[in-house]
């Protein structure tokens, strides 16, 4: 290995103050000059970078042409002074300060050299208060320089000078370049009292110097500069490149992120297969690791010192990247931080490059089998679609001989439906050949796991015996499949050409993809029959849609044998759909739905059609039926009606359907010009008809069913707090990681005296529009927080969580009467935390009013609710003083179908904005280990427990006998 390639790589930083050192003495002209002496010129903006990296040989040469150019043989020595001014190096200086004092710096002197120099290795030999000896060894095949040595003594005797100090006195009585071993220093500085920096006493815990912090300036100062590095090793990672490339970039890029001597990155993607790169040093420890992979950590492997980090999305872990040292040569911890951060960027372009790689290969899959996609396009017979399969195998696959059989589901067979290559004799037996699972193996295992197989005499005694009939050496099957339904399968036989020893990855791709073409060919018929189906029919309940409900009853109003017949329609309503939705969830509104089209179509004619009209609404159409018949049909939906529907296997819901008919006589079809305003108005008419016979049941005058009782419950509203009427119930909040309950969320519930428990989505607008949520929501806040504090004195150790309506932070002493009810509560600030729906409304009002940041400032939480539902969520994250934000159902529903990426992408970005996430809706215990899974640190929902009141919970805790919440199983 080329000792030059595992060597390489010295900052610029030292370029960079030889030329300005230059320019100072001989300005740009001298500068020019001793650029043009090495051929150097058009690097000029490179070696005046300080995140740059150039050879040591070109170090050197600059040194020896800028020493000549301003005739200062010991050039090196004034170095140290300009590394001290430069503006550009404050980070650098920064990191170094952060050490702590002269001694640490010297100390850790070889931390500072690996960052500087990986070519050189620095350790302490002796370290006193105010005194340090060192030895630096040039590592092989690099000669040593005498301006490199002086460079080295000026950084030295400057290290004082970073804490407020004169500058060292450097002794340097061996030196490699007069044939030492190892350069030696001693460096001495003065020691005036207690340590200090720009003047100032430095406090920091004895034995624990490189944890001292530095001051503001210093850490912002490090932080850009991390920012900076890391900005410019990941600028251009994802490239949309292909795998290997960006596998190449990640190893080339990772010194730009962190310096080192050498790398290593060791990744297995997805398929299995291993990849790794190496540069420098890393060469030396993946020699030395063979086939064995690299852990994380830090660890010696072949002599060479390696700290490793994930190579990780947050859903995958991919391998690791690692830093290559020699021994004796050292990292600042932030730098392992930045190789991390580097990483992570590093990992998603290692995925994003993986899946663009998989798109191309499919790509070019599609471009191979064109042609035959192609002969397959038009319509077609599923006979003819096998032929056209068949004859394209052997140029696909260098076969004698094809095959296209398929699989008939009500014989439990497969029977031959394509031939190719076969002479006439071979054809009319493959034809009539018919094989089922119990006949042969093969078959059975295509059936069962739907994987490519090559068969040869290797095989059952079933397949040796059909090879020897047919005169084949080895044959290919692929299954052809639909979804998950086997419809066939493409046969490739090969009788005279050598067979394949196994069925190869780019085989195995094309026969696959034209076992694809062939599924899609036959499955053609079915999909455009299913695409006409459901462009017609509701897709929950399976009943014909408002459209074909539509053009079936104009069909039926224009159609000449109708003039002599009446035509009746019936509309009709789910009562009380939605309360179950959000009671018990949409998945019951679900059961509910298809119960009620299931005894719908029971109690109908055998030529009537009923249709899903709408979310709650179902339309019946009645040929032929007068007012008696519609009046009979009515009876008997309602009795079918009439037993409550079972929900979830266990709850009983008595579902009613408010039902209205409209019946137009043969007099009015006759001449009918405008059949869609006739089948409109019939509808309409219907629904009228509904509505008229709804209220007449609820005792209202016909069309002021709603306004009455909107306008009975504000009124009935006013007053509700005072007779106590309005109640706090509380569900709990679970640790999903413990399962421990560790607060309650308030909810209010308003018991009415007639009318029973109203909704909150019923009376919560009412109070909103009636001008009553302060007054409500203070009652609420009041009696949540004297409740949680009576629990936390009986030994219950829970957190509130109360939700803010927006109309409570118009109130401009909203953040004095939570003070306030804190207070008289006897309630830890620290313990409530504020929900604050996400809506823009609520960010004006809270930029308005400023009620968030004062009660953040006394120590209240704050939590963004119902978090994903916005058009701004990030803007309210950074805009608000948020400390949590609890995910909306939504979320938690999509767990159960689309897995639980978009819930970890939600949690990652919680984390990493430091907030905690809570998520609502947890119906399931698959839901929770999902979230368990993603790290989600709360949930709450129906499974963990229901709004409950506040005795009754109460008691429930209690009952279990210890000190903390009792676990949720």
């Amino acid at each position: 290995m080329d000792g030059e390639d595992v060597l390489v790589g010295t900052s610029t930083v030292t370029t960079r103050l030889l030329l300005r050192t230059a320019a100072e003495r001989g300005g740009e002209a001298a500068v020019e000059r001793a650029l043009g002496r090495v051929g150097l010129t058009d690097s000029r903006a490179q070696l005046h970078s300080i995140r740059g990296r150039v050879s040591y040989a070109v170090k050197l040469a600059l040194f020896d042409a800028v020493a000549e150019e301003v005739g200062d043989p010991r050039i090196g020595l004034s170095l140290g002074s300009a590394a001290m001014t430069d503006p550009a190096l404050e980070p650098i200086r920064a990191l170094i300060r952060a050490l702590g004092s002269p001694a640490a710096v010297l100390r850790h002197a070889s931390l500072v050299s690996t960052r500087n120099d990986s070519t050189t290795v620095f350790r302490c030999t002796h370290l006193g208060n105010d005194s340090a000896e060192l030895r630096r060894s040039l590592l092989p095949p690099h000669h040593p320089n005498r301006v490199d040595c002086d460079y080295n003594i000026s950084l030295l005797t400057q290290t004082p000078v970073l804490f407020g100090l004169p500058p060292a006195r450097v002794e340097h009585p061996a030196c490699q370049v007069d044939g030492a071993p190892e350069c030696e220093y001693t460096i001495t500085w003065r020691h005036s009292g207690a340590a200090t920096r720009w003047g100032r006493p430095i406090r920091r815990r004895p034995g624990d110097l490189a944890e001292a912090a530095a001051d503001g300036s210093d850490a912002a100062a490090r932080s850009d500069e991390r920012l900076r590095s890391l900005q410019q090793a990941v600028s251009d990672l994802v490239g949309g490149g292909a795998l290997e490339a960006t596998l190449d970039r990640v190893t080339e890029h990772a010194n730009r992120a962190v310096h080192a001597p050498g790398h290593l990155l060791d990744v297995r993607l997805p398929g299995g297969v291993r990849h790794v790169r190496a540069r420098g040093l890393g060469n030396l420890v993946l020699e030395a690791l063979g086939d064995a992979r690299l852990e994380p950590g830090s660890r010696q492997v072949g002599g060479v010192q390696v700290v490793a980090v994930p190579v990780a999305t947050a859903t995958r872990t991919y391998g690791v990247l690692a830093l290559a040292a020699w021994p004796g040569q050292a990292f600042f911890r932030e730098d392992v931080e930045l190789l991390a951060a580097y990483a992570g960027h590093a990992a998603a372009a290692i995925e994003m490059s993986a899946l663009l790689g998989e798109a191309r290969e499919q790509e070019e899959t599609a471009r191979l089998l064109l042609t035959v996609a192609r002969s397959l396009a038009g319509p077609k017979t599923g006979r003819a679609i096998c032929q056209s399969v068949a004859e394209a195998v052997p140029g696909l696959c260098g076969a004698d001989r094809a095959a296209v059989a398929l699989w008939d589901p009500a014989t439990g067979s497969v029977r031959t439906a394509g031939l190719s290559g076969q002479s006439p004799e071979l054809a009319e037996r493959a034809s009539a050949f018919v094989v089922t699972p119990s006949e042969s193996p093969e078959l059975r295992r295509l059936i069962a796991f739907g994987r490519p197989m090559l068969i040869d005499r290797s095989c059952s005694e079933w397949a040796q015996r059909a090879l020897d009939d047919f005169g084949i050496t080895a044959t290919a099957l692929v299954p052809i499949k639909a979804g998950d339904r086997l419809l066939g399968c493409v046969i490739a036989h090969w009788v005279t050409s050598p067979p394949p020893d196994d069925l190869r990855e780019a085989l195995a791709e094309r026969l696959w993809g034209l076992a694809g073409l062939a599924g899609v060919a036959l499955d053609n018929t079915r999909l455009a029959e299913e695409i006409r189906h459901q462009s017609t029919h509701d897709t929950l309940t399976g009943l014909p849609n408002r459209a074909l409900f539509h053009a079936q009853l104009q069909a039926m109003v224009g159609a000449p044998e109708s003039c002599d017949a009446t035509t009746a329609v019936l509309f009709g309503n789910v009562s009380r759909l939605k309360r179950v939705n959000d009671s018990l969830g949409h998945a019951a509104g679900d059961e509910i739905l298809l119960e009620v089209s299931r005894r719908l179509r029971s109690a109908l004619r055998e030529q009537d059609t009923v249709a899903r009209y709408g979310g709650d609404e179902f339309a019946v159409l009645l040929p032929g039926a007068g007012e008696r018949e519609a009046e009979d049909v009515l009876a008997r939906i309602s009795a079918a009606l009439s037993p409550p529907v079972q929900v979830a296997g266990e709850e009983e819901i008595f579902v009613g359907l408010s039902l209205g008919v409209a019946v137009v006589e043969a007099a009015r079809l006759r001449g009918v010009d405008d059949r869609w305003e006739m089948a409109r108005d019939l509808v309409e008419r219907a629904r009228q008809d509904m509505n008229r016979r709804h209220a007449q049941v609820l005792g209202h005058p016909e069309g002021a069913e709603r306004s009455a009782d909107r306008l009975r419950l504000e009124t009935e509203l006013h007053g509700a707090v005072a007779r106590g009427e309005l109640r706090v119930h509380f569900q709990p909040q679970v640790d999903v990681a413990s399962g421990c309950i560790v607060a309650v969320e308030a909810l209010a519930r308003w018991q009415h005296p007639t009318l029973g428990m109203v909704p909150p989505d019923v009376f919560i607008p009412l109070a909103e529009d009636g001008g009553l949520m302060r007054g409500i929501g203070e009652h609420v806040l009041r009696e949540a927080c004297r409740t949680v504090a009576a629990w936390r004195e009986d030994g219950l150790h829970l957190e509130l969580a109360v939700n803010v309506s927006a109309v409570q932070l118009t109130d401009p002493d909203f953040a004095g009467l939570v003070h306030r009810v804190l207070t008289e509560a006897g309630l830890a600030a620290g313990l409530l935390t504020l929900e604050v729906t996400e809506g823009q409304m609520v960010s004006e009002i809270a930029a308005e009013y400023g009620h968030l940041r004062r009660l953040r400032g006394l120590g209240i939480g704050i939590s963004m609710d119902d978090f994903g539902t916005g058009y701004s969520s990030l803007t309210q994250l950074h805009r608000l003083p948020v400390t949590e934000m609890k995910v909306d159902r939504a979320f938690t529903a999509q767990l159960a179908d689309a897995g639980s990426s978009m819930l970890a992408g939600v949690v990652g970005l919680g984390r990493g904005l430091g907030l905690r996430v809570v998520a609502e809706g947890v119906e399931t215990a698959a839901q929770l280990q999902a979230l368990r899974n993603v790290g989600c640190e709360r949930a709450q929902g129906y499974l963990l427990g229901r709004p409950t009141e506040a005795a009754t919970l109460r008691r429930e805790l209690l009952r279990s006998g210890t000190e903390r919440p009792r676990p949720v199983s």
